[in-house]
């Protein structure tokens, strides 16, 4: 998830605070479910958003774009006050460079040409890296990296010793709002979720920070449609989760057991058919995934 801040004018980031119209905020160019969880910009919306890294972008690009993070976020009668700061260890884009990445981060056909705020539901630094326009060692050296090894900070203090049952795994794909809805729900029960990025930080891989938090006593994976596929030589596609959610899903049960992972559905989407006795909860719109959740943390130990 990021942020993509697009303001009218070449000198639109010489200053920080900068205020945009409330109504431009979290509402164009932005995916209803995104737009829903966003645009009240509550607390919790605010600290969100501050969370994620940001483009910041002029109008048709007549200069060098930039990432960077929004610092403090003010809702004010007259708009929205935006504070910000620029990433120093990434290269500022050259203009045409946020165009060129239209397909990626799924821009709209007029929306380098729109002073607005949205939400975009992809991964900036992988883009950045995959598509030349930064190096695995310049996001290693970012302030996104130091953020994310925070959150993989507290490590269990004896492995090897009895699951620690204040912790929860949490294995996602690019369903960004699935992700902190369920981070939400742990959190309501008083539990720290271990949110397992698919994108290695610090240097490690995904392997050593499960390793890293061997004592966790629980996982839950969800299986989002972020991807399809087909049986080779047929035409019927079918929606299936992300290819890393699959395998840290099978390394979870390798590690935790089956009874300490728990697989969750979002709308119709393909799970694998060869792992027997996985326990699959749907998430439906009414909630009662959060019960069926509930009894298996109970089974699993935890005091929920």
């Amino acid at each position: 998830m990021f942020n993509l801040l697009i303001r009218c004018g070449a000198d639109s980031w010489q200053n920080s605070p900068v205020e945009f119209e409330r109504g431009r905020v979290a509402t164009e160019y932005t995916t209803d479910e995104i737009s829903e969880r966003y645009k009240s910009l509550d607390q919790s919306a605010i600290e969100e958003l501050k969370s994620f890294p940001t483009l910041f972008v002029c109008e048709g690009e007549p200069v060098a774009s930039r990432v960077g993070y929004i610092t403090e976020i003010k809702v004010r009668p007259t708009g929205v006050a935006v504070y910000f700061e620029f990433e120093p260890a990434i290269s500022p884009l050259e203009p045409g460079a946020v165009e060129s990445l239209r397909v990626d981060i799924g821009l709209g056909r007029w929306e380098l040409s729109r002073t607005h705020w949205a939400v975009k539901d992809e991964d900036l630094f992988e883009i950045l890296v995959r598509r030349g326009l930064a190096t695995p060692p310049q996001v290693a050296a970012s302030k996104h990296a130091r953020l994310q090894d925070q959150e993989v900070a507290n490590r269990p203090p004896d492995p090897g010793s009895a699951f620690n049952k204040s912790q929860v795994f949490i294995v996602h794909g690019h369903d960004e709002p699935a992700k902190l809805d369920m981070a939400d729900f742990i959190r309501g029960l008083g539990l720290e979720p271990i949110i397992l990025h698919m994108q290695a930080s610090g240097g490690r891989t995904i392997i050593e920070k499960i390793e890293e938090y061997t004592n966790v006593g629980f996982g839950i994976v969800l299986y989002t449609p972020c991807d399809v596929g087909a049986k080779r030589d047929t035409l019927t596609f079918k929606r299936r989760a992300r290819q890393n959610v699959v395998f840290e899903h099978g390394y979870l049960i390798a590690k935790l057991g089956r009874s300490r992972v728990v697989a969750t559905v979002k709308d119709d989407v393909e799970t694998p058919n060869d792992i027997s006795g996985v326990v699959y909860v749907t998430l439906d719109a009414g909630g009662q995934w959060k019960h069926e959740m509930l009894n298996e943390l109970r089974g699993a130990g935890y005091q929920v």
